[in-house]
């Protein structure tokens, strides 16, 4: 599958910026079109994705076969709360369209604090389906995330058909 990506997620990845060497975890990767586009970015870094979807899981597996078994990347059909990510640090993690990031108690965010590397960045990209979405959502991120010791630091969004794309980047002080 050589598919390019989106104009949604090739926003999505230029905002995240991975660099190579990285360790950059994708949450609901779906079929694992955005970890081609880490993949490539990381280089000898990794991509670990979880998908609660094992078809999704799946297909990342395939479209990414071949840094799959160059142990570059990884997929779990697990939702991220049940992710077994014990001794796992990442200096990016990125979720597009995922609403548990925003939608309290958001428990995601615990997980988030606890595999990101001092000094690492959530990146959450979100559609702009309604225009009154592109507030409602920041402000929500902003408030549950600040919960857990996250700021935002970077908002950015682009003109992406059949609708706008928002993303947002977190960090934690420190």
């Amino acid at each position: 599958m050589t598919a390019r990506a989106s104009d949604r997620l090739a926003f999505v990845a230029g905002v995240v910026a991975a660099a190579p060497g990285e360790r950059v975890l994708e949450v609901g990767c779906g079929a694992g079109v955005l970890v081609t586009e880490l993949a490539a970015a990381v280089g000898d870094g990794t991509v670990v994705a979880v998908d609660r979807s094992a078809r999704m899981a799946a297909a990342t597996t395939r479209r990414n076969r071949a840094a799959v078994d160059a142990g570059r990347v990884r997929a779990h059909a697990v939702p991220l709360l049940d992710a077994d990510l014990a001794g796992e640090r990442f200096d990016a993690a990125v979720a597009v369209d995922v609403r548990a990031f925003w939608t309290p108690p958001a428990p995601e965010w615990d997980v988030l604090a606890r595999v990101l590397a001092p000094g690492g960045r959530v990146v959450l990209g979100f559609s702009v389906m309604r225009p009154e979405d592109r507030e409602r959502v920041r402000a929500a991120v902003t408030e549950v995330a600040r919960r857990r010791g996250f700021a935002v630091t970077a908002t950015a969004e682009a003109p992406t058909a059949p609708f706008p794309t928002a993303a947002m980047e977190l960090r934690r002080p420190g």
